[in-house]
């Protein structure tokens, strides 16, 4: 019996096809909807995500600036020292800590001869210590590591061929570094880092093109603003750390402010008294994007369910006018045995069938519209350029879980679509039903 109402509800919408047709657009253009959004914004997501990737999970970047429920750094002002360095470090549950100071060059030249010389624009020079390679996840493809007080810096795969291909500086070459001061330093390639297979938007800060040691080539320094003119302190801007375990990453957090705070610490002395401390870790940042990307998807999936809804509506209407057009019919089927029962399931199934097929016809447009929406969002990002366009391209990353919750709600509003026209049906007098015009 149930085969035979299944059977009898695939020829009534034969029967119609274009409004069978017409109804179904209503629910495959919702669940579609829904699903491109989804992944539209699970796919940014991860992208975003993967830019600012910069280091492990368990590293944070100290400085000063305003803190607060959004806290904004600044790496204007400089504040931390050696000896913070070393606290920091011995600190528990630290793995490591690593100074940054930022030296801008104005141009990098290297002598072809003896009296010619090549240069092209600078841009900026991380001064820190071996362990910002650790922080960076970044390893040397070839050479060694610099060392303090020395001459010698660590190059980028990508800075080596600053001159162009033919001129590809390697381990033992000697460029020359002129700094913003117009202050000019020799500088010895002692190493090449590898080249980092992600692409990054913040790609500049995870792997510089020059890396050095602070002497000689760093030189912000506290003298008289801290009791006597003829002592100098090296002082950084920011600190970069690594926790010892993702679980410790609050713990480091608490322990690196108490020190910072608790007057002990050089950096408390020396910075800005309007600014505060701030601690930023990649958890905070890739939890921000999340917040952020979740109300975006929020608002999208809202407007893409009302066309669910709207779809569901069109289901209901047209039932009802089904039911209108067959009354004659529903009450020849009561007069030749038909139980009210039978009525209900038949235009029950119905529209429950419409659901389900729109629905996965949804799916399979939410599918291939997906992955025109990518493309159209990394054509948009070749087109904009610079950072964006260097941090590579998004990826297509399905929310299966969409795909159903998308059939699921598209079956519910056809079953829900068609309760009340298969009740109208089904209540039918089949003397009045038989007399209908």
């Amino acid at each position: 019996m149930i085969r035979d109402i299944f059977v009898m509800s695939l020829d009534a919408m034969r029967s119609y096809k274009v409004r069978t047709f017409l109804t179904l657009i209503g629910v495959i253009i919702g669940v579609g909807s829904v699903i491109m959004v989804t992944t539209a914004g699970n796919s940014v997501s991860s992208f975003v995500r993967t830019q600012w990737n910069v280091f492990d999970p368990v590293g944070m970047v100290i400085g000063t600036g305003t803190s607060g429920v959004t806290p904004q750094l600044s790496i204007r002002s400089v504040s931390f020292t050696a000896a913070d360095v070393e606290k920091i470090q011995g600190l528990p549950n630290i793995k490591t800590v690593a100074p940054l100071g930022i030296v801008t060059l104005k141009k990098v030249s290297l002598r072809n001869g003896f009296l010619k010389w090549e240069s092209r624009p600078g841009n900026l020079m991380y001064a820190s210590t071996a362990a910002i390679l650790k922080i960076f996840n970044s390893e040397l493809e070839s050479g060694t590591m610099f060392e303090d007080g020395k001459n010698e810096i660590v190059i980028s795969k990508s800075f080596s061929e600053v001159f162009g291909k033919d001129k590809t500086l390697k381990v033992g070459d000697t460029i020359y570094v002129q700094r913003i001061d117009t202050k000019t330093l020799e500088a010895k390639i002692v190493g090449i880092l590898k080249q980092n297979t992600a692409s990054y938007m913040v790609g500049s800060i995870a792997t510089p093109d020059i890396i050095c040691p602070t002497t000689p080539y760093y030189s912000t320094y506290f003298g008289s603003n801290v009791g006597t003119i003829f002592k100098r302190v090296t002082a950084y801007s920011v600190l970069l750390a690594e926790a010892d375990d993702i679980t410790h990453v609050q713990a480091v957090q608490d322990e690196v402010l108490n020190y910072l705070e608790n007057g002990s610490s050089d950096a408390g002395q020396y910075k800005d008294k309007n600014t505060d401390f701030v601690i930023i870790t990649q958890q905070y940042i890739v939890n921000r994007i999340d917040q952020v990307m979740s109300v975006i998807r929020l608002y999208i999936t809202a407007i893409a369910l009302i066309s669910l809804i709207i779809g569901g509506i069109g289901i209901a209407n047209i039932m009802f006018a089904t039911v209108t057009e067959r009354t004659r019919e529903i009450g020849t089927m009561m007069a030749i045995g038909a139980k009210r029962r039978d009525i209900l399931q038949l235009f029950l199934y119905q529209s429950t069938i419409i659901g389900l097929l729109g629905g996965i016809l949804g799916i399979i447009l939410g599918i291939v519209g997906s992955a025109f929406v990518v493309n159209l969002l990394n054509s948009s990002i070749q087109t904009l350029g610079g950072a964006i366009s260097a941090g590579g391209n998004i990826g297509l990353s399905y929310s299966v879980e969409w795909f159903v919750i998308a059939a699921v709600v598209g079956l519910v509003i056809g079953v829900f679509a068609g309760v009340l026209p298969a009740r109208k049906a089904a209540k039918m007098d089949p003397v009045v039903a038989l007399r209908y015009e």
